[in-house]
């Protein structure tokens, strides 16, 4: 009787059968533990008393799925292989080699995913540099000494929301509308009405990454065509001449276009990619397939450093007792100096945050006092105001404590009646709020409030001298209304924003995904110590979303705690406190007529349309870019968003 179990057990029909080396991403996402349990208990209930026995010291190569699993789960937070190997003998798991194995038939497995959806041409793509430190690396007589290696990661994801093949199909109408193509024609129509994304989940396939370094303009196109091959695209003449075989089947793509995101770095390189190679004879060395978008994930970093840069960069700024250097003494008193710094993206998305809260609630207190006669707004509460009443004041608080058309009104006031404070202050509330709601917008996948928002930030850029941000950003916008085709501008808009998990208040820019695969790629996976190579980096590049899916698998499978990685948020209710007794005592909020300011705010949005229009006169600006086009982003800043 146990025998027949046991060969039923380890029969082919019994379901089970599991070979490491021919692994597929199917089978590691079906498996499920709990299922496999209960299907043994039925079929075989004799053995099962002794399963934990029989599963350890399992030696069947073809029926050791369990064993397979946690040897893929161990190799994915990289236990020594020491501890692997010593496992493996138990019975545990299956041995390191095997591992590599599996490793190796999971990216080439990969590739078939990749050539899929590359060849349906209803895929965007997005790519980024990433560099490797490597440590261990010895330097030979036919090699660089130098240890840090330049890679190029990249993502792909299908397009959605009704998006078609006929939508793409637009390559030449493009090039007839290109400023690129000598005998360009400008034909504008009218802007289509904004609408927001429909909430689908994007599904994103990790590309192989690739040892290229594309901080030059070759590097681009070398990135660009090697990312399209591992989608089956490839150049119709290289197609023809190869004669390659069905087997390989690349897929002639020269009528279309395809989407690329990026950072402006990546753009700026494409561009000069295009420029140099308009005059080429075919579509494809002329790069007329591609289609530039930029992220908006950097450009969220963007508008942070403008607000750093306004309002704390400045050391007169940070003087004032309502200064926004007197709010980080209370919120963050033991990192004053890193804020006058150059500080990074998290900090200053945070700051925001706070501050802004903070200094909302003052004008709500100062509102609350001259208008109602309330002392603070804990007695405001007490009397429970209707919601009617509370919407009235909301709007009676935007149009007296935001910068707004009135401001210009008291510049032109003499200095004894106007408060420098108080000015400082409706500046600082109006662009903390425009960046919210660029935050906000970008998080629920309103393209149309984002594209609003977008607006009103490039006169602002350009006043604090991102004028290659300005530049990069209008022409987009331009080109989306104003150029591209209807089907063309809807597959852009609605896929700048995508959202990986299929949450509500969870869209995420492209960007910052392939930054996320990067943190991934270049700090999780690709081995540790001796084992942690260039070739090795590349192998396992492909296998982000299946190790973070094997992860959870067996976490879930195996009773895991502490998980949880969506915390809730700190409770700032005494913090706030103590920010609320601090401005109560030197209010930039109330008028006081002839207090002075060791450091007055520009206007900067009048500012920058200022220099818009001189730039538009031909008048010669002599601002010069204060810094590069590329926002570094570290690990700290791609995370904040997850919070």
């Amino acid at each position: 009787m146990y025998l027949q179990e046991l060969r039923g057990l380890a029969s082919e029909d019994s379901g089970w059968h599991f070979k490491a080396s021919c692994t597929s991403t199917k089978q590691l996402e079906d498996f499920n533990l709990r299922e496999m349990a209960q299907k043994m208990e039925i079929s075989a209930p004799k053995w099962w008393s002794l399963l934990g026995t029989i599963l350890m010291h399992g030696s069947n190569q073809k029926a050791n799925v369990l064993q397979s699993l946690l040897g893929l789960f161990l190799q994915s937070v990289h236990t020594p292989y020491k501890v692997i190997d010593t496992l493996a003998h138990l019975g545990i798991t299956i041995s390191a080699d095997t591992i590599n194995m599996a490793i190796q038939a999971l990216s080439a497995e990969s590739q078939n995913s990749l050539r899929r959806l590359g060849q349906s041409l209803l895929a965007s793509y997005a790519y980024d540099n990433f560099d490797v430190d490597l440590k261990s690396y010895v330097p030979t007589a036919e090699k660089s000494n130098d240890s840090l290696k330049h890679l190029t990661s990249g993502l792909l994801f299908p397009l959605a929301h009704g998006v078609t093949l006929d939508d793409l199909k637009c390559s030449r109408e493009l090039w007839g509308k290109s400023a690129l193509n000598p005998q360009f024609k400008s034909v504008i129509p009218s802007p289509e009405y904004i609408e927001q994304i429909p909430l689908v989940k994007t599904p994103i396939f990790a590309a192989r990454a690739m040892d290229v370094n594309n901080s030059t303009v070759s590097g681009n196109i070398e990135a660009v065509n090697a990312l399209l091959r591992q989608g089956g695209i490839e150049d119709p003449a290289v197609m023809l001449e190869a004669n390659y075989s069905s087997d390989v089947d690349l897929l002639d793509a020269s009528q279309y276009v395809i989407l690329i995101h990026g950072d402006l770095g990546t753009g700026e390189q494409l561009q000069a990619a295009q420029l140099r190679r308009s005059i080429e004879s075919t579509a494809w060395n002329c790069l007329q397939h591609v289609v530039f978008i930029p992220g908006l994930f950097h450009l969220k970093m963007a508008c942070a450093d403008v607000l750093w840069r306004c309002f704390i960069q400045p050391s007169a700024a940070r003087e004032d007792e309502t200064s926004l250097m007197c709010d980080i003494a209370q919120l963050r008193p033991k990192e004053t100096g890193i804020y006058s710094t150059k500080l990074g993206f998290r900090r200053m998305h945070q700051l925001i945050g706070h501050a802004g809260t903070c200094r909302r609630l003052d004008c709500w207190r100062v509102h609350a006092e001259t208008t109602r006669g309330f002392d603070n707004l804990e007695s405001f509460a007490l009397s429970k105001p209707k919601l009617d009443d509370l919407k009235r004041m909301a709007d009676e608080v935007a149009c007296t404590y935001v910068a707004r058309h009135k401001l210009q009104r008291m510049h032109r006031e003499q200095d004894n009646k106007r408060d420098l404070q108080f000015e400082n202050a409706l500046l600082l509330n109006k662009y903390f709020l425009l960046y919210e709601e660029l935050s906000y917008a970008m998080n629920h996948g309103d393209i149309g409030r984002t594209e609003t928002c977008i607006m009103s930030w490039i006169p602002i850029l350009k006043a604090t001298g991102k004028h290659k941000y300005a530049t990069h950003m209008t022409n987009f916008l331009f080109n989306i209304h104003c150029v591209y085709p209807p089907g063309l501008r809807c597959a852009i808009r609605y896929h700048i924003l995508i959202n990986p998990t299929g949450h509500p208040a969870k869209w995420r820019a492209v960007d910052w995904c392939i930054e996320l695969n990067n943190l991934f790629t270049k700090v999780k996976n690709g081995g540790k110590g001796s084992n942690r190579l260039v070739e090795r980096i590349i192998t396992e590049s492909p296998l982000v979303e299946v190790y973070r899916g094997l992860q959870a698998s067996v976490q879930q499978n195996f009773g895991h705690t502490h998980l949880a990685t969506n915390h809730s948020p700190p409770d700032m209710r005494k913090t706030y406190a103590k920010v609320q007794e601090r401005l109560a005592l030197n209010s930039p909020h109330k008028m006081l007529p002839g207090r002075k300011s060791r450091y007055q705010v520009d206007d900067l949005g009048d500012k920058g349309r200022e220099m818009m229009d001189k730039a538009v006169r031909g008048v010669t600006l002599v601002e010069n870019d204060t810094d590069g086009i590329e926002e570094k982003s570290a690990a700290d800043d791609i995370i904040v968003e997850l919070i």
